[in-house]
């Protein structure tokens, strides 16, 4: 009679199949702004660098990856009022001013990263948006 060897294998399979669904809520949610990739792969029970394949290969192939969203919340505060002394007529009219005298533009934006930017005086709304841009 011969010997037959027989394995018997028990606990959880090691190896887990993700849905695509699951690695890409499992990709958005880990790189979400302001979250640490090595603290969401360990909630999430994954190791990390499959977080980093699953995105690297999401935008490889075009299909749903964690970006950052479009909008940016507003805020429009209106600039503080500042009373100014009642002006006396002049004895003889002043002559017209060269530029029509305006208050600076201020525009101040603070990204979801926490950087501020602000930009005072007329700005080059194509430059600003460059700006933004390459802060984003």
């Amino acid at each position: 009679m011969a010997y037959q060897r027989v394995e018997v294998l028990t606990g959880t399979e090691r190896r887990r199949n993700y849905t695509p669904a699951e690695k890409v809520r499992m990709v958005e949610e880990a790189f979400r702004p302001g979250v640490v990739v090595t603290e969401a792969a360990r909630r999430l029970g994954v190791h990390e660098s499959l977080l980093y394949r699953w995105r690297g290969l999401m935008q490889a192939s075009g299909s749903a990856v964690a970006e950052p969203s479009s909008f940016v919340a507003v805020t429009i505060t209106p600039e503080p009022t500042v009373t100014e002394p009642p002006v006396l007529e002049p004895p003889e009219p002043l002559p017209p001013p060269a530029t029509l005298a305006t208050s600076p533009a201020i525009l101040e934006v603070i990204l979801p990263g926490g950087a501020r930017l602000r930009l005072e005086g007329p700005v080059d709304p194509a430059l600003a948006a460059a700006v933004i841009g390459a802060l984003a």
